[in-house]
């Protein structure tokens, strides 16, 4: 049998229990990732919204606790889920980390700034507590083998790409980032080209020009989220290109060919599309953490990931 670890989930909303069901076919909350996955035994949620906490509790067949205490005081806990929105990021991380726990599984983005995001890498290395922070994309095979190819130089040198997000930098926008970290690699470079304020006061969603270490740039533009959802990029290489759409549910792939028409020249030409498994996600990155906690395993987007993610978004705010 394998060792139990008995998990919480801080915050009853859509990502930490009502974006799906038990019977769901795509998991897509927390609750439903620890429910599916073996070695995992949730035991409950903590919300200041009794009526979500209750709500969330009666889903899952789990209890609701009022307070942190109030869960900690009566139940060994392992790991903590911080499912809470972005501003209580901070105030919440640093509350658990006073509780005995091996590891916490946080939504982005780490916090709101970069001091608070110090703040949390200091006490938590201190205190000896692993993290991981949820962007998501990470967690998907199909985006790995995609970093794998790039990194092992089949598509040749990365030459340049463009993308669309929207619903603020930080928010929405640090998810593009640390897509492009992952794949591309660390950025050294930008320039704001523009903003919109498009659902968060604090938050805007930026566009801009980034440069990369590794050569290559890539221009990240900003699409008001009242218009409609999209995240999409698109990134040109000296031997492919390649299209993730669909919020990364769909990869398109081309190769080059030589032109049936002008001789001499070449042109791309779309040679595989295929789906991810994005709605899983949250399901291999929850087994990830078992993973880390029973056999060591390294953790795909640790704390030190995050805060690069924010200093790129912090820097690109304070430029508009």
């Amino acid at each position: 049998m394998k060792k139990q670890y008995n998990v919480l989930i801080v915050g009853a909303g859509n990502i930490g229990a009502f974006f799906d069901t038990k019977s769901s076919k795509n998991i897509l909350t927390h609750a439903n990732a620890f429910y599916r996955t073996e070695g995992f035994n949730l035991l409950g949620f903590v919300d200041v919204s009794e009526n979500k906490g209750k709500r969330a509790a009666t889903l899952w067949d789990v209890k609701y606790f009022p307070t942190l205490e109030d869960a900690f005081n009566t139940n060994e806990i392992d790991v903590v889920s911080v499912c809470v929105p972005d501003d209580y990021h901070y105030y919440i991380l640093k509350k658990v980390s006073n509780f005995p726990i091996k590891l916490v599984f946080a939504e982005k983005p780490l916090a709101k700034n970069l001091d608070q995001a110090s703040e949390i890498i200091r006490i938590y290395g201190e205190k000896s507590i692993r993290c991981l922070v949820n962007y998501s994309r990470r967690f998907v095979n199909e985006f790995n083998i995609l970093r794998e190819n790039i990194l092992e130089g089949q598509y040749g040198n990365f030459v340049c790409g463009n993308g669309y997000y929207g619903k603020g930098i930080l928010h929405n926008g640090s998810h593009l980032i640390d897509l492009l970290r992952y794949l591309i690699g660390e950025i050294k470079g930008f320039k704001v080209l523009g903003h919109s304020f498009d659902f968060y006061e604090d938050d805007p969603s930026v566009s801009a020009i980034l440069d990369f270490e590794n050569g290559g740039n890539f221009i990240m533009q900003n699409v008001p989220c009242s218009n409609y959802t999209i995240f999409e990029l698109e990134l040109l290489f000296q031997h492919r290109r390649i299209k993730i759409v669909d919020s990364g549910f769909k990869i398109e792939e081309y190769t080059i060919l030589d032109s049936k028409v002008f001789k001499g020249y070449k042109n791309l030409s779309k040679e595989k599309e295929y789906e991810t498994e994005l709605n899983k996600a949250m399901l291999n990155s929850v087994r990830s953490i078992y993973n880390n906690l029973s056999n060591d395993e390294e953790l795909k987007c640790t704390l030190e990931d995050g805060y690069k993610d924010m200093s790129v978004c912090e820097g690109l705010k304070m430029e508009i």
